[in-house]
């Protein structure tokens, strides 16, 4: 059955009795249509100015090249007609009248005041170019095919190496008899897109007054709220990796599982290599050593253990005081295990410590779920597989793995040098088992 919405956050000292009042502060203190006013109030007016800015710059670019081209007309009309036609721009501008249209073209962007002009005649070849190393080549930028194709006007922005801001502007021009010929002019962000700006401003200066105090004060809220939220966020979350770190990841996922769901943890049957270790003679160390050296020793130990297991692919399970229980679970599952087994036996030797482990592994079927009473559970694996596991660490010396026959078999020729198989009896099983052993 679903469970019901937890109740707010409550800690014995009082800190979060009552959750931060953000709605009610909000509702209280700022006006409810304020966000949406502020959205489509700055979305307008950042739309409208710059299409007004640019539908100005654009009609102003087609006079312009209104003007160049009824200029050319009239000044060299055979040239110009032949230029655009679509005629070679090179071979023309070696005559006499392409080198008087090359001229006179270079003359309207002086007096029109142009940052620079390109012309593109069909196919995107650029006729004429203030950088006369462009003329001859093709650009066909989406923007040319847009004005060449629909005759559509269009702008670009571009910032120049030396941070001026330019306008690249594309207007066609039509021509009778043929395509049109597309100017692609360049005219530099000038007192022009400031005065549009000013004009915007002073008509909704007494608004943006107003809306500015409110957003100061909805800033202010915000922070307050933030703060409030980080402070609780750090703590949840420093909780959160403090208890995962007395689960095993088997476990931190179930838990998850069910929250999300809103339901209990369920037990699943499962198959996994078991993996058991025991430190050998440990009582004699317990008993010989005072408890904050034995706590340092089981610290570096289990530490050894647990990075292998995890380095491996493995989930430990728990810890048994100074026993590791580990799963391991996949296609390869005992391969991984055999290589944790050997791994952690390995680094034992390098750590040069006063007592070593022996290591039992066994594969079989176990109940992965829950255990226990309402008010108290452990999540682990349960089954004779666990028992089994045991067993097989109570009969390893230490720096010895001691493994059933299918796992050795399972992990292939990952699993090494293991001994030839023997028959074991182990406490509390009727039958024999068939084992291997591997020593370091």
């Amino acid at each position: 059955m679903p469970t019901s919405r937890p109740p707010a956050a409550v800690r014995r000292d009082g800190q979060f009795e009552q959750p931060y009042p953000l709605l009610k502060l909000f509702v209280r203190y700022i006006l409810p249509g304020l966000a949406v006013f502020v959205v489509v109030a700055a979305t307008l007016s950042v739309i409208g100015a710059r299409h007004l800015a640019e539908g100005v710059y654009l009609e102003q670019a087609a006079r312009q090249a209104e003007i160049i081209d009824r200029a050319m007309s009239e000044a060299v009309p055979d040239a110009w007609r032949r230029l655009k036609s679509g005629e070679a721009p090179d071979a023309l501008y070696r005559e006499a009248g392409g080198q008087r249209l090359m001229a006179e073209l270079t003359r309207e962007v002086h007096e029109l005041d142009l940052a620079s002009l390109k012309i593109y005649g069909p196919g995107g070849i650029i006729l004429y170019a203030t950088d006369n190393r462009r003329i001859g080549s093709v650009d066909r930028s989406p923007a040319y095919i847009a004005a060449s194709d629909d005759g559509t006007r269009s702008v670009v922005h571009r910032v120049d190496p030396d941070g001026s801001t330019l306008y690249e502007l594309y207007v066609p021009v039509a021509t009778p008899g043929a395509g049109p010929v597309v100017f692609e002019l360049y005219e530099p962000v000038n007192h022009l897109n400031a005065l549009l700006w000013q004009a915007g401003w002073a008509a909704a200066g007494v608004p943006s007054l107003v809306l500015l105090a409110l957003t100061l004060a909805m800033a202010r809220l915000v922070v307050l709220a933030q703060r409030n939220i980080d402070g609780r966020a750090a703590l949840v979350a420093d909780l959160h990796r403090r208890l995962e770190r007395l689960l095993s990841g088997a476990a931190s996922k179930a838990v998850h599982r069910a929250v999300s769901a809103g339901g209990v943890i369920p037990s699943t049957r499962t198959r996994c290599t078991l993996f058991y270790s025991d430190i050998r003679d440990f009582s004699s160390f317990a008993e010989a050593n005072e408890p904050e050296e034995v706590v340092r020793f089981l610290n570096r130990l289990l530490a050894i253990v647990v990075d292998e297991v995890k380095r491996a692919g493995g989930d430990v399970d728990k810890l048994i005081g100074d026993a590791v229980l580990a799963r391991f679970q996949g296609e390869d599952a005992g391969a991984r295990a055999v290589r944790a087994a050997r791994a952690a036996l390995a680094a034992m030797v390098s750590a040069d410590l006063p007592r070593g482990i022996g290591i039992g592994l066994y594969t079989g079927d176990v109940i992965s779920g829950t255990v226990g009473s309402a008010d108290r559970m452990d999540f682990t694996v349960i089954g004779d597989s666990v028992n089994l596991a045991a067993r097989l660490c109570a009969a390893a010396a230490r720096g010895e793995v001691v493994a059933d026959t299918d796992t050795v078999a399972a992990a292939g020729s990952s699993a090494g040098e293991f001994g030839p198989p023997e028959t074991i009896s182990v406490k509390g099983r009727l039958g024999s088992l068939e084992v291997r052993r591997w020593r370091g």
